[in-house]
């Protein structure tokens, strides 16, 4: 089965000064890079979300030869690049990871796919319940059918269209046996962040 991807890079960092935070730079490589090279090897399109026609210029200049979204609703935040790039995936399913992700871990993606195959979605679940929205897999159309309809009723949550859909819940404890350490769902929100990420990036 061919499998897709989409890279939400659509933020505005603003806890990182404003930055473009996929191109921000660790050991010589755009952040977003990182994240692309985890993907490579699971799935056949990767998909680029940014925010608008303007920052997908800037990026395709740095990493060119990938689908870029535009968002479809201005200021609707993650859900609008969700829909956006959705449209335009060619596959059935669509891993959705976020470009500040640089540990993103290929084999839980992988077992994210195939617990997806019999659900719309498959989703990992912390113990008290928090969702990972932004590093799970879900069926294209149908995320695509509840995204629009949620953002028309003013839910702009990146959940709101979640539980209109069946989801499968995957534990923690079941990716905790791929990623004993659960770096695959580390991302970068503050310079301290950046900083820790740099120091161990190639560990």
């Amino acid at each position: 089965m061919a499998y897709s991807a989409i890279i939400l890079a659509g933020g505005r960092g603003k806890r990182m000064g404003n930055r473009e935070k996929a191109l921000m730079v660790i050991n010589g490589k755009p952040l977003i890079d990182y994240v692309i090279k985890s993907l490579e090897n699971v799935v056949d399109e990767i998909i680029i979300s940014v925010r608008d026609k303007s920052q997908g210029d800037v990026l395709k200049q740095i990493m060119p030869g990938y689908t870029y979204a535009n968002d479809e609703f201005e200021n609707k935040g993650p859900l609008s690049g969700m829909l956006s790039g959705l449209t335009l995936c060619k596959n059935e399913f669509c891993f959705i990871g976020a470009c500040d992700m640089p540990f993103i871990n290929e084999n839980v993606v992988k077992m994210l796919f195939r617990l997806s195959e019999a659900y719309e979605a498959a989703i990992p679940r912390w113990e008290d319940g928090f969702l990972e929205p932004l590093h799970a897999v879900y069926r294209c159309k149908s995320m695509i059918r509840e995204s629009r309809k949620a953002i028309e009723l003013g839910e702009n949550t990146i959940i709101a269209p979640i539980f209109r859909i069946n989801v499968n819940y995957i534990s923690i404890e079941t990716i905790r046996k791929i990623d004993p350490d659960l770096r695959t769902f580390i991302n970068i929100n503050t310079p301290e962040d950046m900083e820790q990420i740099t120091n161990n990036i190639d560990q």
